[in-house]
């Protein structure tokens, strides 16, 4: 035996003897098996696997219960048929008796009239097994309907809330996405700032044409320039009246 294959019958041993030892290991591990299938339970996944399980068992229990029905069914039909030979029998017995007593023949007559009580205690027997075995049908037919109800129940159940939970789980896959993108991330943060500089900057330069407006060098040189301006526009009339233009 290697090392592992004898760490692990360890283990095993060890978590055994813990379950037989220790009731409060016990309820500590059926609470975890507990909130393991309630966390399954969440999921479509599980859900499904969890359907499936007990859409097993009430396979199993239909299956149990047709078969009963087969076997009750199938006595009773023997039963019934066992009662008609029986009640053949005995008209063919009752026949024959009388048939003696006609000829005197008592003592065979005798023979037969006591095989026609056997066979009338067979029939009373076979007449309470008849209904025994009606009660057990109708029980066991009861019994397969319900089974194969609750199959049908879960198998259809089984689909509409598994595929009900696949959608809402796709659903809020695309709500946390959305949320997601409404989220602030950091270049976002970074781009808003990049704006609010942008904006600062336009406020800057405004303020800078305006106190650049207002400086006496600024002034002084558009006065030169208008002055020149108006020079030359003094110039050029005198010129167009010069030649007429």
């Amino acid at each position: 035996m290697s090392l592992n294959q004898m760490i692990v019958g360890i283990v095993v041993i060890v978590f055994v003897i813990m379950l037989i030892l220790f009731p409060e290991f016990r309820a500590l591990l059926k609470g975890f098996t507990r909130l393991f299938i309630k966390d399954m339970a969440t999921t479509p996944e599980g859900a499904e696997a969890i359907y499936s399980e007990k859409i097993d068992q009430a396979q199993e229990a239909y299956n149990k219960a047709d078969n009963a029905l087969k076997v009750a069914a199938g006595k009773l039909n023997t039963a019934k048929r066992d009662m008609e030979n029986l009640k053949t029998k005995l008209s063919k017995v009752e026949s024959e008796c009388e048939s003696l007593v006609k000829n005197g023949k008592i003592e065979l007559a005798q023979l037969k009239a006591e095989e026609r009580e056997e066979i009338l205690a067979d029939i009373k027997r076979h007449s309470e097994l008849v209904k025994a075995y009606e009660v057990a049908a109708n029980t066991a037919k009861e019994a397969q309907e319900m089974c194969e109800k609750n199959l049908r129940k879960l198998k259809r159940e089984s689909k509409e809330v598994v595929e009900n939970m696949k959608v809402k789980k796709q659903l809020k896959e695309v709500y946390d996405d959305m949320d997601e993108l409404k989220n602030v991330t950091a270049t976002d943060k970074l781009l808003e700032s990049v704006r609010d500089k942008n904006k600062d900057l336009d406020a800057v330069v405004e303020g800078s044409k305006v106190v650049h407006d207002n400086k006496i060098s600024t002034k002084l040189q558009k006065a030169d320039a208008e002055a020149k301006k108006l020079q030359s526009n003094d110039y050029l009339e005198s010129l167009k009246k010069k030649y007429n233009k």
